[in-house]
């Protein structure tokens, strides 16, 4: 269908708050009814929803970010490294593909996220000296590619290496490519329990190690128990996500004496851009994702679409520095993982069950509520009076 045709059928309100704007189109006797709508995010979200973490991710200028001058010289782009490993400037997709699942791929890009660790070389190697007889090679008609080869693996393994002296990766582990998500959680674990110490409070069927358990507990995206509480530690994960969640919101600036939270600013221009790249999930037709209309790409140009992304835009850029930042307060606390134990038996909250139970008042479920939310990181579908009043009610 034609683009004209298709915008033609659409009878539609943008809904930003309490306001309405009709979008007046001529069309046929049937027409399709539709309500283009945002939902600002809540803090609950904005942890949660890894579509966030990827628009915050993009949007946001780092303002103690560390010297390019390291940054430049110690990390090596994921396509480049490829690249090398098989002789070639135009690595295919399936090799990309490839190492990116390996664990390899997930340390290098671990290595590329903190930045200042030094590559680990062998004796005697000079990196600009085998550039230079590649470039030799190259202008002499010859292609160099065992040279490229041997390149890309020294260069590779160094990155590898640097994270075994930091102590984030054991030797043993490096036996084989397989990774999975327990490898991550452990990796993770050993940078960050420091800064953020397990709190012992989540426990799935499936794992007794406190890495996994300690990435549950953060909220590390991949990482959520399922309804029969099971996480899966030997699956696969997508671990961009993870590494973004962590740059966010947890103490992952590695400095001489630490860890320190990078610390952010808005860029409106970058933020309008990440919502629009971002809007097939963020913006919503009849409450359901843009995405999920066919042919919604065809909307791309609709004024009213790009009026909701402005205003999306506009109403997150001064509120989103503060939500970031209590987000880093809430994944410091522990979760509430069994509401028996948790909240209506443990000796903080007994006085305040007790007086709920009494009243049945709306002041002294608030009271429980507030308190119980000071304490813990809720998740989202644990997060309201109303989830609170049905616990008070129904467990003893």
């Amino acid at each position: 269908m034609k683009k004209v045709v298709f915008i033609a059928a659409i009878a539609a309100v943008l809904s930003v708050g309490q306001i309405a704007y009709p979008i007046q189109e001529a069309a046929a006797a049937t027409v399709a009814s539709y309500r283009i709508a945002y939902k600002m995010p809540t803090v609950n979200t904005l942890e949660e929803k890894e579509v966030f973490h990827y628009l915050l991710k993009g949007a946001l200028k780092i303002k103690n970010p560390h010297p390019a001058s390291i940054l430049d010289k110690n990390r090596r782009d994921l396509t480049e490294i490829v690249g090398d490993l098989n002789g070639t400037d135009t690595p295919r997709g399936f090799m990309i593909d490839e190492f990116s699942v390996s664990k390899d791929g997930y340390l290098l890009a671990l290595y590329n996220e903190i930045g200042i660790l030094d590559p680990v070389y062998p004796q005697g190697y000079d990196p600009a000296a085998i550039s230079k007889q590649i470039l030799d090679q190259q202008a002499s008609g010859q292609w160099g590619g065992e040279l490229r080869q041997k390149r890309g693996e020294i260069e590779l393994k160094a990155r590898i290496n640097a994270l075994v002296q930091a102590g984030y990766v054991q030797p043993e582990e490096l036996k084989d490519q397989r990774l999975t998500k327990q490898f991550v959680a452990e990796t993770l674990y050993r940078m960050y329990k420091k800064a953020r110490p397990y709190k012992g409070s989540v426990a799935p069927k499936d794992s007794q190690s406190e890495a996994v358990r300690w990435a549950i507990e953060v909220g590390v995206p991949g990482f959520q128990v399922d309804a029969k509480g099971y996480v899966y530690p030997q699956s696969q994960p997508y671990y961009t996500n993870m590494l973004d969640f962590i740059h966010l919101f947890l103490p992952s600036k590695k400095t001489a004496t630490g860890w320190e939270y990078f610390q952010y600013e808005v860029n409106q221009d970058l933020l309008l851009e990440a919502v629009h790249n971002s809007s097939g999930e963020l913006l919503h037709i009849n409450n359901k994702p843009l995405s999920s209309l066919p042919n919604y790409v065809m909307l791309s140009d609709l004024p009213e679409k790009k009026k909701a992304e402005a205003q999306l835009s506009a109403s997150l850029a001064p509120k989103v520095i503060e939500m970031v930042e209590q987000v880093r307060r809430e994944v410091q606390k522990p979760r509430v993982w069994d509401w028996r134990t948790d909240v209506i038996r443990h000796p903080s909250f007994t006085k305040l069950v007790s007086e709920y139970r009494k009243t049945k008042s709306q002041k002294a479920l608030n009271q429980v509520y507030q308190t119980v939310k000071a304490r813990y990181n809720l998740f989202d579908r644990q997060d309201s009076p109303q989830v609170m009043k049905s616990v008070l009610d129904h467990i003893r």
